[in-house]
């Protein structure tokens, strides 16, 4: 009875939105990025019950990488429609897209990581967490896009030849997960309800919850990112920040609900693993994709450029995803690297300017180096993992 009110009560969130839609009914651009940010949350609740539900009609080894790129779904449809504006619009769109797409991927790790940890051994009464072998394919594509990515800055540009290797890191990562094997867990809750269902039945419930969760997405992203920005003018509040931090909140709130879900029911290494594959999709498939788009949007081959902002944005970005790899590598997490990650991720609300993003930046790749030197026969196993 719970699993439907929580189904009933998930759809049942996304109706507002769509009235208001289809009756043309004119609001406030912060009622109407609220209303259409409820709908995009709730349709990605939607999306994570029925890609867990999934697992059971698809390979072991592609599961946990399918239930990321449909968890981050949301993320995606809000930076693509920053990169296609951008390039309609002759480029005032572009910084949004980075901004985005850099505040999405720093939440991920600083808050996400760290809570899923910190959760765990609130959990288990231990002051470390154990992570699984087979996350050591995530972090071997994380390690190769991130020190990849440290090269975008220096071109001030996210060029298509980016996309090119980005997408192939990407479709690398697919392969060699259909060679991997996953442990197997019960469902629970809502994907438990709908497995009990006989399989073409299923499989017909999970394809109209998929097509409609993807519909209202599709429907909402417009008015929920242009409603950001209009809300942020009307206050008086930076609309950069606007968009890096409040649409990545809503974007990924589903995910971090289920990481954190998952850790309850004692999945520590699930929950790890399904963070760190989103962030793998961010880091390859979401980057690559953008100066597609923008090409697209512009009929023509183009770089997505970076301002100088963008670039220290996305350094700082790098810097981070290198410590949370170096913190990761030898498939642990202490106490102290989750706070690290958790502090470290706050102080750069403490001040907002150029030195606290090169300091902190600075400081995630100090105190990796050491970290890596440290565990350099973890490394080393990472490396080998092809």
């Amino acid at each position: 009875m719970r699993e439907k009110l929580s189904m009933a009560f998930a759809i049942s969130l996304t109706v507002p939105w769509l009235l208001v839609l289809f009756l043309n009914v004119k609001l406030p651009p912060h009622f109407e990025a609220l209303l259409s940010g409820i709908a995009i949350i709730s349709s990605a609740f939607i999306i994570s019950w029925c890609a867990e539900t999934a697992e059971m009609d698809i390979p072991r080894s592609l599961s946990l990488a399918l239930v990321a790129f449909l968890a981050v779904l949301p993320e995606y449809a809000v930076d693509i429609y920053f990169a296609w504006m951008a390039g309609k619009l002759n480029g005032s769109y572009v910084h949004f897209a980075t901004a985005n797409m850099t505040g999405a991927n720093r939440l991920l790790i600083g808050v996400g990581w760290s809570l899923v940890a910190l959760t765990a051994m609130f959990k288990t009464r231990k002051t470390q967490v154990e992570l699984d072998e087979g996350l050591r394919l995530e972090i071997f594509v994380l390690l190769v896009a991130t020190l990849y990515s440290f090269t975008i800055p220096l071109k001030s540009s996210i060029h298509p030849i980016d996309s090119v290797i980005l997408l192939s890191l990407y479709a690398l990562y697919l392969y060699m997960a259909t060679k991997g094997c996953r442990e197997e867990f019960p469902l629970e809750g809502v994907p438990r309800y709908l497995s009990r269902f006989p399989k073409s039945l299923r499989r017909t419930i999970l394809i109209v919850l998929f097509v409609y969760s993807g519909f209202v997405i599709f429907l909402s992203v417009d008015a929920f990112a242009e409603g950001l920005i209009s809300t942020a003018k009307a206050f008086g509040f930076d609309e950069y920040l606007m968009v890096q931090w409040i649409a990545p909140l809503a974007s990924e709130s589903p995910e971090l609900v289920v990481a954190i879900y998952l850790v309850r029911r004692l999945r520590v290494s699930a929950s790890i693993n399904a963070l760190v594959s989103s962030k793998v999709n961010q880091w390859t498939l979401l980057i690559g994709t953008l100066p597609l788009v923008y090409s697209l949007a512009l009929n023509s081959i183009s770089p997505l450029p970076l301002d100088p902002r963008q670039k220290e944005e996305l350094i700082l970005t790098s810097s981070q995803s290198l410590f949370g790899l170096a913190v990761i590598s030898n498939l642990r997490i202490s106490l102290w690297e989750a706070l690290a990650l958790l502090t470290l991720f706050l102080a750069q609300f403490v001040y907002e300017g150029v030195e606290m993003r090169l300091i902190l930046s600075a400081i995630y790749v100090v105190l990796s180096i050491p970290i890596l030197v440290r565990e350099k026969r973890s490394v080393s196993k990472i490396l080998k993992v092809l």
